[in-house]
């Protein structure tokens, strides 16, 4: 089933929101419910490997959380206040990740439509896309070497430099080639070009949208009422 997009002003209103009721709230378990209206915000948007992956991850911090609370656990690695950290933050990872991953298009029509400098516009979509991008490339160096026999536990223990060395090379170097990619794409678009442009991503709001700008702020309202507002 084809992924459907909410428009841009909708999902930064959602990270407002989602920031505001973190927060502001005085009874931090509360967030849970912004995370779960994050949940179906993106059921609505059948972005279901988001769903799974950060659904899996919520998952393990409630376990953890409960056998802190419940069984005193105290974990090795982590302390008790990074799990409650990233409980709390969990609604705000959620909806920022998505809007990350919006299409760059997409973005680009809604801040141009507003009169965002073209530099401001390709900084930021630079920014959003680079964690994707890098994560892409990433797997593309650890399929290669993989290919070649230098993922193996031996290799790794036994050559921890030259295994670094392997990752980190190829890295730079597509970074080098992206960015030139980049510079030729924007001019190629006409980005250094006077006056207005336009998009083929344009659209105006639809009903899906208008009710999660009404959805968002009406669920912090819930939350901050229900848990407290801390100041």
């Amino acid at each position: 089933m084809k992924r459907y997009h909410l428009a841009v002003p909708v999902k930064l209103w959602a990270l407002a929101c989602a920031i505001l009721g973190v927060s502001l709230t005085g009874a931090p378990l509360m967030t849970c419910i912004l995370t779960a209206t994050g949940f179906l915000y993106l059921a609505v948007q059948r972005n279901w490997r988001l769903m799974v992956s950060f659904g899996v991850f919520y998952g393990i911090l409630a376990l953890l959380l409960c056998l802190i609370d419940q069984h005193g656990v105290r974990l090795a690695i982590f302390s008790e206040f990074h799990v409650l950290m990233f409980w709390n933050l969990s609604a705000v990872l959620l909806v920022g990740w998505d809007l990350i991953t919006t299409p760059p298009g997409e973005l680009a029509s809604f801040l141009s439509r507003i009169g965002m400098p073209t530099a401001v516009i390709l900084g930021l979509l630079v920014m959003f896309r680079f964690f994707p991008t890098m994560k892409a490339e990433f797997k593309c160096v650890v399929r290669s070497m993989r290919n070649r026999g230098l993922t193996s536990p031996s290799q790794m223990l036994l050559h921890p430099a030259a295994s670094c060395e392997y990752v980190l090379v190829p890295l730079l170097l597509r970074c080098l080639q992206i960015a030139d990619q980049l510079s030729v794409s924007a001019v190629a678009r006409g980005a250094d070009a006077p006056g207005r442009r336009g998009s083929y991503d344009g659209r105006a709001l639809t009903g899906w949208d208008w009710c999660w700008l009404a959805l968002w702020p009406a669920v912090t309202f819930c939350v901050l009422w229900m848990g407290g507002i801390r100041l």
